[in-house]
């Protein structure tokens, strides 16, 4: 699970720097914060292992978290793509979808991934 964790928040963190550099607006980084706590709370785990479910579920909670801020982006293109509405701001509609896909991805895999520990 820490692996996904990792390639996760690495994602995220690559994510907002990347659009930092196009937008040069401190909000272009706040996936980088997401993937950057998610390394903090990675780092835990390994530091105190007999924590660590704890820490993978603190992970969770911050993917879930990540999903509940930026669903807002998947209506925005959905009613950019179905509807032909203009974008008040594609490049962080953009860059808050892509943040909303790789949350979502993450806590489903998360969630297989305790389901299947529950099941041995």
């Amino acid at each position: 699970m820490d692996n996904i964790f990792n390639k996760i928040s690495i994602s995220l963190i690559i994510l907002g720097i990347a659009f930092y550099a196009f937008a040069m607006t401190f909000t272009a980084l706040i996936p980088s914060i997401l993937g950057l706590l998610m390394q903090v709370v990675l780092f835990f785990g390994r530091t105190f292992p007999k924590f660590h479910k704890i820490f993978a579920h603190v992970n969770v909670l911050i993917l879930i978290l990540g999903v509940g801020a930026t669903y807002g982006s998947v209506l925005d293109l959905g009613s950019y793509l179905f509807n032909g509405n203009e974008l008040a701001r594609p490049l962080a509609t953009i860059e808050q979808f892509t943040t909303f896909v790789l949350c979502l991805v993450g806590t489903i895999m998360a969630i297989q991934s305790f389901i299947n520990a529950r099941k041995s």
